[in-house]
């Protein structure tokens, strides 16, 4: 993405993050002074999916990123997510990044990575509700948890029964986050997949599945609890009922995601997630 293409940007930061929203401040203020036009959505109110730009900077952390695209659903704009959070996986441009960017006195090699974004459709009696998510979709439970029989069908065939706690379906992003904690494996975004995994399994052959992307993916409960939902990338949830179907398939727009050019995958693997590092041993006295 060059800087010169750049005539519009609306800032977006979360209320919960005060200094998220004092580094979008500064973020706006220098953007105006390179005399580009701004669209400031500091409390979430805005809607995204009405606002034409060029380019969006979310700004907080990977919640932050993943809130902005599911607001955006299936009119994106192209995100680059300005990190003050913990990890910055998604989010992995620092303020002083930016700013260098925005004024023009160092390069920022960017390079805009479209992300699979999943669209789920939630059945229950005859209501249906439709929610997107970038990371996952996942069954939880409150706090007595029980086992769940939770069917499901791939393109209308049965393909199997999980017995278990809960169940994720995540994409290629959602890899490296719930889905990993579970044993799920970890999916380069370029592949566009589904990851179905089932948490705390009953039978040692529940195993984490990998379905592909053009595959329409539908659940149902033959056993539930009192207090189940599904929640999305962690901050959106629907409350499921004994009688809930709901249906997983790729969204037909991706999700543009404003990356670094010189970053790949894998390094952020390594320099966030530790991937690949040696134990560390203590040196005996």
């Amino acid at each position: 993405m060059k800087r010169e293409q750049i005539r519009r940007v609306v800032v977006i930061s979360s209320p919960r993050k005060p200094v998220g929203q004092d580094i979008a401040e500064a973020v706006a203020a220098w953007l105006r002074r390179e005399k580009l036009e701004v669209i400031e959505d500091f409390q979430g109110d805005i809607d995204l999916t009405a606002i034409e730009a060029d380019l969006a900077i979310s700004i907080g952390g990977d919640g932050t990123v993943l809130t902005t695209a599911r607001r955006m659903r299936e009119k994106p704009i192209p995100t680059m997510g300005v990190n003050v959070g913990k990890l910055g996986f998604l989010a992995e441009f620092s303020d002083a990044e930016v700013r260098d960017w925005i004024a023009g006195r160092k390069e920022l090699p960017t390079r805009i990575v479209p992300r699979m974004f999943l669209k789920c459709t939630v059945n229950t009696g005859d209501k249906a509700e439709v929610r997107y998510a970038l990371n996952d979709a996942s069954v939880q439970q409150g706090l007595m948890t029980r086992l769940l029989r939770i069917d499901m069908w791939v393109d209308g065939s049965h393909a199997i029964e999980y017995r278990c706690d809960g169940l994720i379906v995540a994409t290629p992003v959602g890899s490296t986050a719930y889905s990993l904690s579970v044993g799920g494996p970890i999916v380069t975004p370029d592949l566009n997949a589904f990851i179905v995994a089932p948490i705390a399994p009953h039978t040692l052959t529940n195993r984490p599945v990998v379905a592909g992307h053009r595959q329409v993916l539908k659940f149902a409960f033959r056993s539930a609890a009192n207090e189940m939902a599904l929640v999305f990338d962690g901050h959106e949830k629907i409350r499921l009922e004994a009688d809930s179907t709901f249906q997983i398939e790729a969204a037909e727009q991706t999700f543009p995601l404003v990356s670094h050019g010189n970053r790949s995958f894998y390094y952020l693997l390594r320099q966030k997630l530790g991937w690949g590092e040696k134990p560390h041993y203590t040196e005996e006295h």
